[in-house]
């Protein structure tokens, strides 16, 4: 009888134990936010609502949404040519001023420029790569015929 009681206080007590790791894991993953977010504030950067938002705060009619998403669809070409253009003239800024630094510095520190260069950008690809993982990219297996769903969000 002895024995009974003490395989259910063991058994008890593994149960207990397990109930609190699994509890502790629930907490950490769920409720516990690890990483505070940052809020980066750019001057002139505006996010515009989604048309469904505009449709619920303007009270818009299913007309005026059509025609706001022809908006959107005219606009969309202008928005990329733009976003090429000024990363193509960033592109040629970089090089001139990484030309320009070249020239004061001796061989071995061109050399340990290139390598800090290197290592910025690689870890700038790292930072990309960790903001995508925390937001769902809204272009992620879509179709182009899916690109005018009303929920879809105005180009940057």
């Amino acid at each position: 009888m002895k024995n009974h009681y003490r395989l259910w206080i063991a058994l008890s007590l593994v149960i207990v134990f397990a109930a609190g790791v699994l509890g502790g894991i629930l907490l950490d993953k769920y409720a516990i936010d690890k990483k505070p977010r940052k809020r980066v504030d750019r001057k002139g950067s505006v996010r515009f609502p989604s048309i469904e938002d505009m449709a619920v705060e303007l009270n818009l009619t299913p007309e005026q949404q059509e025609k706001i998403r022809e908006v959107f669809r005219n606009n969309e070409g202008k928005f990329k040519t733009l976003r090429k253009d000024i990363d193509a003239r960033l592109k040629n800024m970089r090089s001139q001023l990484k030309k320009e630094i070249n020239s004061v510095l001796t061989e071995e520190q061109r050399q340990k420029f290139e390598a800090m260069i290197q290592k910025y950008i690689s870890q700038r690809k790292k930072e990309e790569m960790e903001r995508r993982k925390d937001r769902p990219d809204r272009h992620r297996n879509e179709r182009k015929d899916d690109r005018d769903h009303p929920k879809r969000r105005c180009p940057r």
